[in-house]
């Protein structure tokens, strides 16, 4: 469940969208699945086993290009009273974005010793492997009549000073950036009678007897618009060493550098259908007067809150890697990756704005670009492979891939301090309790057809990383549930049962085919096409309030690759 971003990047989802790999490679390594543990001799195969380069007792050079297509189709949910457990998708919304692919370029140079047995060659190949492409787009729109996006912000801003908020130095306090942004933009207003915060969507009701408190609600209709962009790569910049002992047993050793470039987006947009049904008075604090104001009665119509996020981040995880033919026509491969150490950069912004029946009070606002810097520890993996050549005409290929996403954690860069705590906490502790170990099972066939012509085919089947839990009060505890009451969980109010952990029924399948051709000279080009059904995503554009379950968005995603690579062998 992906909770609307607030401020920077430091969640669980981001932490596995930068920690998990999607490999590309080169086509031929696509097409079969990337099942290439116990195979090698191809460019691609050396980002899943390093000792895949020494298996090819010549040097090569390759390069491939291709493009991702990301489609959605998403669907509408409005907000629900929990007790009800039930939402209601509705609607259709279809989104696609496209952008070319370099998935694969290098050379690997291949040296013989001259020896009879032991080690009769060794190789060494500097390659930029892709290991992920972030490309999605997702839409959707429907009516909504409990809560706003304004009202989240509101219950979100309580306990801030509203003076501060109307200060021309507001962006250097301690307090979010988004509830600042959204009073100086006007999306809500502080009541100086009851010393809380209201949205602009909601009409404000005193209370009827001295006991009772103020009442927020949202009376009218609004209609919601949702869209969220994501855009950027990892690529491997990988150097390989390998050698190859008596034709029998290949040992590689690789150093990989990943780089991220990840750019991620959030639309939001609200416009009430009767504006008559939102008529209010708001009240802001006056900077010259030193006093709380109240404006002209009108109406609200409408607001719109963007935010924009850039990451680049940049890595470096050892590899190690062996493949062994005990006999002809049967071969086992075994692979592990370390743990990779990022350093990741980010830029986020905030921009609001508000609209009213008078244009006069109409506000918007833009929050300074903010810049952090930390540590990220990405899990460790390991792989296993099997195949078995049938002579010249084919192949069969099982990998299996384990990754234990639990030991995710972030932390401040060397040199520097934190005074109090460790900002980091919260967050390390929801990855370490909801993260665990993903399987991956992958199965690649290739046949020759002709001489100079094979066909290729792939299937791939991923668990989920996720998992959930069962508290003290009997009800299904989820990241987004236990980090919205993280603090009761800490102190013992709340409990959730260790033993009860069970993994999300989210699974990823893809289906990969291609076709290859090679010369009697030195000349290979291959071309592969890979189609992935991803897990549903469910995103949820603000957070719950007043007991009442935030609108959602479901959204069903299919990825489609292509990949052509052109190679020589020399």
């Amino acid at each position: 469940m992906l909770i609307a971003s607030l401020a920077s990047a430091q969640t669980v989802s981001d932490a596995l969208t930068f920690g998990q790999n999607n490999f590309y490679g080169t086509a031929r390594t696509l097409a079969m699945g990337n099942a290439v543990t116990a195979v090698g001799g191809d460019m691609g195969s050396i980002s899943i086993n390093p000792a895949g380069g020494a298996v090819s007792a010549f040097s090569q050079f390759s390069f491939s290009t291709g493009w991702s297509t990301s489609r959605s189709s998403s669907s509408y949910a409005p907000s629900y009273d929990p007790a009800s457990q039930s939402a209601v998708y509705d609607g259709k919304f279809e989104n696609s974005k496209t952008r070319m692919t370099i998935p694969n370029i290098g050379m690997n140079l291949y040296f013989e010793t001259g020896e009879r047995s032991g080690v009769k060659g060794w190789n060494f190949g500097f390659m930029v492997n892709r290991s992920q492409t972030y490309t999605s787009k997702m839409g959707a729109s429907g009516l909504e009549g409990h809560t706003s996006m304004t009202g989240a912000l509101a219950c979100g801003a309580d306990g801030m000073p509203g003076n501060i908020l109307g200060n021309n130095n507001m962006f250097d306090t301690d307090y979010p950036w988004n509830s600042i942004c959204a009073y100086d933009g006007g999306l809500i207003n502080f009541n100086s009678d009851a010393g809380t915060y209201y949205g602009s969507a909601e009409t404000v009701t005193p209370p009827a007897t001295p006991a009772d408190d103020y009442r927020y609600e949202v009376l009218g209709t609004l209609r919601q618009n949702i869209g969220t962009t994501t855009l950027g790569s990892k690529n491997d910049l990988v150097m390989n060493y390998g050698v190859n002992i008596d034709d029998r047993l290949f040992l590689g050793l690789s150093m990989n550098c990943p780089i991220v470039s990840y750019k991620y987006s959030e639309y939001f947009n609200e416009a009430v259908q009767d504006p008559d049904e939102f008529k209010i008075t708001t009240e802001y604090f006056d900077k010259t007067a030193s006093a709380y104001v109240k404006g002209n009665p009108t109406s609200y119509t409408g607001s719109t809150y963007k935010y924009n996020y850039i990451a680049d981040v940049s890595g470096i995880n050892l590899k190690i890697g062996a493949i062994w033919l005990p006999t002809d026509g049967l071969r086992l491969g075994a692979a592990f990756q370390t743990p990779t150490g990022y350093t990741i950069n980010e830029t986020w912004y905030v921009d609001v704005e508000s609209r009213f029946l008078d244009a006069a009070q109409n506000a918007n606002s833009s929050s300074p670009t903010a810049k952090s810097s930390y540590s990220y520890r990405a899990p460790y993996s390991a792989n296993f492979g099997v195949a078995y050549t049938l002579g010249r005409n084919g192949m069969l290929s099982v990998d299996y891939e384990l990754t234990d996403y639990s030991i995710m954690k972030f932390s401040m860069l060397e040199g520097d301090e934190y005074v109090y705590s460790d900002p980091f906490y919260a967050v390390n502790k929801l990855n370490k309790l909801f993260c665990g170990v993903s399987h991956a099972l992958r199965v690649g066939a290739e046949f020759r057809v002709l001489p100079s012509v094979s066909l290729r085919a792939g299937l791939n089947y991923v668990t989920s990383a996720e998992r959930h839990y069962t508290n003290s009060e009997g009800d299904q505890v989820y990241v987004a549930d236990y980090d919205a009451f993280f603090n009761d969980y800490q102190n013992g109010t709340l409990s959730i049962d260790k033993s009860t952990a069970k993994y999300s029924d989210d699974k990823l399948f893809t289906l990969s085919c291609g076709i290859g051709y090679s010369s009697p000279g030195s000349f290979y080009a291959d071309l592969a096409f890979r189609h992935s059904n991803l897990p549903d995503s469910y995103y949820r554009p603000y957070s719950n309030y007043l007991n009442i379950v935030s609108p959602a968005v479901r959204s069903k995603h299919t990825l489609f690759d292509a990949v052509m690579t052109f190679g020589w062998r020399f």
